[in-house]
């Protein structure tokens, strides 16, 4: 009868070491997606871009005397244009997928198919989080020198959203007196995080199901052509643009536009949509890669 205490105590070390090498793969497969030159060059140009957008700001809080708050990036994520670019180095920092070069080979055989695919999930969710992080600072990093640490949105935003200041200093993009209005600092901003996270998460997930079923071409064309549909939003007929948003994943990340009315039309879906959608959308291609990695030929190939 005393038989089973062995084999329990053995089967717990066993699950041990399964979550050790499991955490070992995660740290490493982070680390070498972070500190890459591909995750380098688009930080980098991410970075130029914003630079680009944040200097008639910092210009005007000068001229103005007046202090510009930090939480700018909701409203930057919200520009088609600025949108644009950040999704296309998004596309780009993943259009290695699906992950198969010959150096994570010995990465497969140590942790097993089953957790290598989630530990590839996992990192997708970790680098997109990071990504949306890293890019929330920037404008604090650009504004250093005139920044007002407030938790309000500040004179300067209210005065540029509000009168023709938009015009004169010729800023890139529009600050939302709704949005302003509707939200506070920090929950506009933990929202374009939240939902940015989640929309980068799906697109990188997406692409590295269809790289697995098809080929990574169709994945990174399918991905343009998801970001590209936000030039279709756009300019629909305002009473289709809410229905047409629905299916646009990359759109909602246009948080400044959430609860605001078009010619009796709302133009993006609610909040709790989005993130059932998305977690519906992240499960599913979670799902389809599982099963694809348990069943699968590996083939692999090296590093581009």
């Amino acid at each position: 009868m005393a038989a089973p205490w062995p084999c329990r105590h053995m089967a717990a070390e066993k699950e041990d070491m399964s979550r050790m090498l499991y955490g070992r793969f995660f740290r490493q497969a982070l680390t070498e997606r972070v500190f890459c030159s591909r995750t380098y060059s688009v930080v980098f140009l991410q970075g130029v871009i914003q630079y680009l957008y944040m200097c008639p700001v910092v210009r005007a809080s000068k001229d103005m005397e007046c202090g510009a708050s930090p939480w700018v990036f909701p409203f930057l994520s919200s520009n088609l244009f600025f949108l644009l670019l950040f999704m296309v180095g998004i596309v780009y920092s993943f259009s290695d997928v699906p992950f198969m070069q010959n150096k994570n080979m010995y990465q497969v055989i140590r942790t097993g198919r089953m957790r290598w695919a989630a530990g590839q999930i996992s990192v997708i969710f970790a680098q997109a989080f990071l990504l949306m992080a890293v890019n929330a600072l920037f404008p604090m990093l650009l504004l250093a020198g005139s920044c007002e640490y407030t938790l309000e949105w500040g004179k300067l935003y209210h005065t540029l959203a509000l009168t023709g200041g938009s015009e004169a200093y010729r800023l890139l993009f529009a600050f939302s007196y709704e949005a302003m209005q509707r939200f506070s600092p920090l929950e506009l901003l933990g929202l374009t995080v939240l939902i940015g996270t989640l929309v980068i998460a799906f697109v990188g997930l997406l692409m590295f199901a269809v790289s697995l079923y098809i080929n990574r071409s169709v994945a990174v064309t399918l991905a343009f052509l998801m970001v590209v549909m936000i030039y279709l939003v756009e300019n629909i007929h305002p009473l289709l643009r809410r229905g047409t948003a629905m299916f646009v994943p990359v759109n909602w990340m246009r948080v400044t536009q959430i609860g605001i009315k078009m010619h009796d039309s709302f133009m993006q879906p609610s909040v709790v949509y989005m993130l059932a959608a998305l977690a519906v959308g992240i499960t599913v291609c979670a799902g389809l890669i599982c099963i694809k990695i348990k069943r699968m030929e590996f083939q692999w190939y090296k590093e581009e």
